[in-house]
């Protein structure tokens, strides 16, 4: 498995385990969307607001994410 799988892997694991925080980017791998749609998602209501960390740094908490599929489902 090449360098980018496993980092791939490991990244979609961290939301799983309900751990840190992930990026658009990640969060569009992991609902097999895109990355717009990821941003239409959170601004409509359908994932939780993301964190704005610094300057060009946005990430979603994965324990939000988590819980909100939860929440979802039930």
């Amino acid at each position: 498995m090449s360098h980018d799988n496993n980092r791939s892997k490991n990244l979609l694991n961290t939301i799983n385990s309900g751990t840190g925080y992930s990026s658009d980017k990640t969060l569009a791998e992991y609902f097999g969307t895109s990355r717009s749609t990821i941003w239409l998602w959170s601004k409509t209501g359908h994932l939780p607001k993301p964190i704005k960390l610094s300057e060009g740094c946005t990430r979603w908490c994965n324990k939000a994410i988590k819980q909100f599929e939860k929440e979802a489902a039930s």
